[in-house]
């Protein structure tokens, strides 16, 4: 899966590939990265940009949350990338609003990376406090279309 997002300037993949594969082999472009996981990329715009460096430090700094990747500057704001297995998207989201906070600033978000069942089924079921919520029991995933 591929997912290209103009306002935050960066474009994320989803590979699938098999066991043994050795990843090395994909071809990326120069100073991109890949991980061997599947990852969440988030586009953060705040509403005040006085906010976005201490965004910046709060997210990239030696302090960041347990699985943060990277926090790198886009236009007019910051795109948070994290390990879902490592970090919860909770800690994420409350620390980009607890510095949002201190400048009383908001934020429009933006999902960039393309996310697997299981990580859509795990976010859902966060999202609406459901832990039964699995990838086995959507729909979508269920039915051949």
């Amino acid at each position: 899966m591929w997912r290209i997002n103009p306002s935050a300037g960066r474009s994320y993949a989803l590979l699938e590939l098999p066991d043994g594969f050795d990843p090395s082999e994909v071809s990326i472009a120069p100073g991109e990265v890949v991980y061997q996981t599947a990852v969440i990329a988030w586009a953060v715009f705040p509403t005040v940009p006085e906010a976005l460096p201490q965004l910046y430090e709060a997210l990239g700094g030696a302090g960041r949350p347990r699985g943060v990747l990277a926090c790198r500057p886009c236009p007019q704001g910051a795109i948070v990338e994290w390990d879902p297995d490592s970090g919860g998207i909770a800690i994420v989201m409350k620390v980009v609003d607890v510095e949002l906070r201190r400048f009383s600033s908001g934020r429009r978000a933006e999902l960039l990376s393309p996310l697997t069942p299981m990580l859509s089924a795990k976010i859902a079921a966060w999202g609406v406090a459901a832990p039964e919520i699995a990838a086995d029991r959507i729909l979508e995933l269920l039915v051949d279309v």
